[in-house]
């Protein structure tokens, strides 16, 4: 099968190679019109994005600093916890559409909500937010339906209950989009 385009995965901070490796061959599964590369190259967290009082990172201030640098279509994948502007956390955030977009496995790992740690689910989970996001820098709108991958997440309960594929009519405008 011939790509259509390409997607890295860099890691934003402390966050394993390996991961971005599993998730990679995940989300080519899932997308397979889209070829996913691991970046060699680690970003830094800029300290500006820190919010003391929240003990957050504003997402708004990431994507600021890293859009004019980034050239190719990139998801930043951080272990830090992430607030917009408008909300008081994210699980992710893109430009929509464009080139740039961000997940925060914070929420997204079961040790947050006070639960052992579930591989599996983890996986799940940022399998899902890593094909919301993506997604959207294609321009992909959030979706009515609840199962699809591109309904908001307004908690992690609505991550878990939606599918890690876009719905049919979803995946018809990311195909005519990539086509």
């Amino acid at each position: 099968m011939k790509f259509k385009d390409e997607v890295f995965l860099v890691a934003l901070g402390d966050v394993e190679l390996n991961l971005l490796k599993r998730l990679s061959s995940e989300l080519m599964e899932i997308l397979p019109l889209i070829e996913f590369k691991v970046s060699a190259e680690r970003f830094n967290i800029p300290v500006e994005a820190f919010n003391a009082r929240r003990k957050q990172y504003n997402s708004d201030v990431i994507m600021m600093c890293y859009a004019k640098s980034v050239k190719r279509r990139t998801l930043l994948v951080t272990h830090v916890d992430l607030y917009a502007s408008t909300l008081n956390f994210i699980f992710g955030q893109a430009e929509s559409p464009g080139l740039l977009a961000i997940i925060s496995l914070a929420r997204l790992d079961t040790h947050f909500y006070g639960d052992s740690f579930n591989e599996r689910l983890f996986m799940d989970r940022t399998v899902k937010e890593a094909v919301h996001e993506i997604c959207h820098t294609y321009g992909l709108r959030h979706c009515p339906n609840p199962r699809c991958v591109m309904h908001f997440s307004n908690s992690i309960l609505d991550t878990d209950f939606k599918s890690k594929l876009p719905c049919a009519s979803c995946m018809r405008k990311l195909t005519a989009i990539l086509e």
